[in-house]
Order: C-alpha cells, then sequence, then structure tokens
C-alpha cells in the first residue's frame, strides 16, 4: 500500500487465505480489512503512522474476510523504497486464527480449573521434589493464614509443628522416593480462627508431563466424622455398661437359686426368681428403649391415632407404675375427663417414663404430683418431684439422645427415656419442656392437642 494506506497489490497467499481477489480491494484503504469496532478505535490509522515515524510497525487484531467472517491475524508493517525512492509499505499478515482460538480456550480452561479449585473446601496443594509448595488453592491460605506467595513456602517446614512424629513428612518423603502416593494419614492442626480440627492427609503422583516429578496433596478436614466416630464408641461402651448390670444380677441370682434348690430353701427361691424378672424387666425396658430411638432417630416411627378418654389412659399409666413401685405415692390433680386423639400406647409410655423419673430421682421422697389441665385446644401433663433437681447448664440438654445429668449417673439408665418422650409428643404436634432448680425437685411437662 502506499503511505495513505491505500492498497496498491497483493499476492496470491493472500487471497488464498481472506478471498479477496485484486479487484476487490486494490485502490481501497487497507482499513477495509479492519472490523467496524477497530475503525472506530482508529487502530487502520494509528498503524500508518507508526510505520511513516518509526519505518515498521506490529499489530495483533481482527482482519474481516470476503465472506465477513472475522479472523485473528499477526500483522507486521515495513516502510520500503523503490530504485526511483518512491515511498510504499509492506504488510505481511499470518492467519493466527486457530492459534489464538487454542490459546483463549487454553485460558478458559485455566480458569475454569483455578475456579473448580478455589471452591474446593479441601485443601489441594503441588509439590516439588524439595516439598516446595508450586501450586495451592484457597482453602491452603484459610488453614495456614498464608498472607505470602504460597509458592515460597516449603511445605515440610510449614506442617513440622503439627506433624510431631514426621509421620506426614516422611510418608511424602517416601512416596517422591518410591514413586508411589498413599492415603489417610490423619493429623490434628490448629486453624487460623484457633480451632483444633482432625484432618486426613493424602497424596499422589502427578502424570502429566509437565507435572512430573510433582506431587499433589490433599487434607481433608474429617473432625465431624470423629467426632461421631468417637460418640458411637462412646455410646456402644456406654450401652454395654449398662446392659452389664443386669446381667450379672441374673447370673448371680441364677447360682444363688441353684444352691437354694439344692438345699430345698423355697422363700430364697422365690425372692431370687423374682430378683431375675426384674432384671429381665430393666433388660427389656432398655433394649425397647434402643429399638424405639434407633427407628425414631431414622423418622420410622408411626402412631397409630384412635379417640380415647384422656384421664382412663393417665390411670392406666399410674397403675402400671404403681405396681413396680408400691412404696411411692403418686399424687393426681386437676381434670384430664376428655376425649383425645392421639396414640395411647404411646402416651403411656411418655407418662410411665415421667413417673419413673420423678420416683427415680425422688432421692427418697415419696410423694410425685402428677396435673393434668385442658382448655379448648390443648391438654397439658406436669410430673413434680421433689428431688435432686437439674443444674441450669444441662438443663438445656435434658431432652438430648444418652444424656444423663452428672448426679443421676449412678443411677439406672441408659439416657433415652426423656428423648424418647421428646420425639413422640413432637410427633402429637406437641411439645415438652422442663422447670428445675438444683436440690429442690422438677417438673416435667408436655402439652398436646385435644
Amino acid at each position: 500500500m502506499d503511505k495513505n494506506g491505500t492498497i496498491i497489490t497483493i499476492n496470491q497467499a493472500f487471497t488464498n487465505s481472506f478471498g479477496y481477489e485484486h479487484e476487490d480491494v486494490i485502490g481501497k484503504n487497507v482499513a477495509v480489512l479492519f472490523t467496524e469496532e477497530d475503525q472506530n478505535k482508529g487502530l487502520p490509522e494509528k498503524e500508518l503512522r507508526d510505520v511513516l515515524n518509526k519505518g515498521q510497525g506490529a499489530d495483533n487484531n481482527y482482519l474481516v474476510a470476503k465472506d465477513k467472517t472475522i479472523i485473528w491475524v499477526s500483522g507486521e508493517s515495513v516502510l520500503v523504497k523503490n530504485d526511483e525512492g518512491k515511498v510504499s509499505i509492506l504488510k505481511i499478515i499470518q492467519n493466527i486464527h486457530q492459534q489464538k482460538i487454542s490459546e483463549i480456550s487454553l485460558q478458559d480452561l485455566n480458569e475454569f480449573n483455578e475456579t473448580i479449585l478455589g471452591s474446593i473446601e479441601d485443601v489441594v496443594i503441588v509439590l516439588d521434589e524439595s516439598m516446595n509448595v508450586v501450586k495451592a488453592n484457597r482453602a491452603f491460605s484459610r488453614l495456614f493464614k498464608n498472607e505470602t506467595d504460597a509458592q515460597r513456602i516449603n511445605f515440610a517446614e510449614l506442617i513440622r509443628r503439627y506433624d510431631v512424629f514426621e509421620e506426614v513428612q516422611n510418608n511424602i518423603k517416601n512416596a517422591i522416593s518410591a514413586r508411589k502416593g498413599f492415603s489417610n494419614i490423619p493429623i490434628e492442626m490448629e486453624t487460623s480462627a484457633g480451632e483444633k480440627r482432625v484432618f486426613d492427609v493424602s497424596c499422589s503422583l502427578m502424570q502429566q508431563s509437565s507435572w512430573e516429578n510433582h506431587l499433589l496433596v490433599v487434607i481433608h478436614d474429617i473432625t465431624v466424622h470423629k467426632q461421631v466416630e468417637r460418640e458411637r464408641e462412646d455410646v456402644i461402651g456406654f450401652v454395654a455398661h449398662e446392659l452389664r448390670n443386669p446381667l450379672a444380677n441374673l447370673v448371680l441370682c441364677n447360682e444363688i437359686m441353684g444352691e437354694a434348690i439344692k438345699e430345698n430353701n423355697r422363700e430364697e427361691m422365690d425372692d431370687m426368681l423374682q430378683r431375675s424378672k426384674n432384671n429381665v424387666a430393666r433388660l427389656n425396658r432398655m433394649i425397647a428403649e434402643l429399638y424405639d430411638a434407633t427407628r425414631m432417630n431414622s423418622g420410622n416411627l408411626k402412631l397409630d391415632i384412635s379417640i380415647f378418654n384422656f384421664e382412663d389412659m393417665i390411670k392406666e399409666a399410674i397403675e402400671t407404675v404403681e405396681v413396680l413401685q408400691p412404696a411411692y405415692n403418686i399424687v393426681v390433680k386437676g381434670d384430664g375427663n376428655i376425649e383425645v386423639g392421639g396414640d395411647r400406647y404411646r402416651l403411656i409410655q411418655v407418662v410411665t417414663n415421667y413417673l419413673s423419673n420423678g420416683i427415680k430421682y425422688s432421692n427418697g421422697r415419696t410423694d410425685v404430683i402428677l396435673t393434668m389441665h385442658h382448655d379448648d385446644k390443648t391438654i397439658t401433663v406436669s410430673v413434680k418431684d421433689e428431688g435432686l433437681g437439674i443444674s441450669p447448664k444441662q438443663l438445656p440438654y435434658i431432652f438430648e439422645r444418652f444424656f444423663r445429668a452428672e448426679k443421676t449417673k449412678n443411677l439406672e439408665g441408659i439416657g433415652l427415656g426423656l428423648y424418647l418422650c421428646r420425639q413422640i409428643i413432637h410427633e402429637h404436634n406437641g411439645r415438652v419442656w422442663v422447670e428445675s432448680e438444683e436440690g429442690k425437685g422438677s417438673t416435667f411437662y408436655f402439652s398436646i392437642p385435644r
């Protein structure tokens, strides 16, 4: 083109690449090859100024082909003179469209990968053979409170204060030398927030050629899993301990009965037989509570709803308790002579549990007071004792599964009774609550729709 940007001639390669014949462009300004956007930016004029002022220029932008296709090109323009001294501009154009598309795709892929890496809650780290951090995600910075460039950090030095027995470090070193990864090494670390948590460390070798001799380390938070595991072990140990007492009593009663049979001691036989029955009843009650708690926890509790007289249900529950605890006096107050809709058997279970707890924790006092009250919509029952009472700190947890107040841990029970009561009443769309003063007794309530 001339120094004004008018196209003088093109070669065959230009026609092959972009479709223009001589007659399409000769005599036209080079600006026709630029997109409208680039024309508005003044890029054609800028290119001409650069060439005329500096003798050469380069660009990397779009070119509009004859069929209006937009193509990425790389161009270089050089100022030249012929033998007569006439000035022209030689523009060399390279079609880099596929290369540019690949670059953009790779950039998008990298951004996508970075987004995924950043959103992963696990700490993900790439290490070289010297255990230097080559790459790390945001979770790494959150865990180690890293405010500097992660790539300046040596992982061995960073993990040393947590890895007391150097188990993680040694396993990473072995992975580097043996070219074999590892998984599931637990380590306790303190987070940047000062909270101690348990993590699971795994390591694998990276297979891509560009990342050869590099290791991928993943640190996964397993604190909740460990807590659940510990709780499960505690529950199993606790239940086993509680079941052992009635079983040991049964074994002892059987041995004494065997001796009593030999000696024809009928009185002792009858006494041991009754004790055996009591221990069997205790075992049955514990097993039933465990079974019911499992069903309720998995959402499989189904109520058998019927219409019944509420006061009659209360009387049956009281009779059940009085047979087992004849030494105690259950005082009934209020009016419950109404028809209600609910699961009669399950409500008896709640009332007997409240009464049994009132007796169990009465601390020697023989009176337990049951009060009924109803209005047009609800009926409320309370059971009051004057026993041990519950401390304010433990009161919010009294209806939790397997919870037992500190002062009652030497008494019989596995801490499921009140939990079952709460679940049963909730299934009736009711509520449970408790009022207590330490050393002065407790009052347990439940209320259900009529």
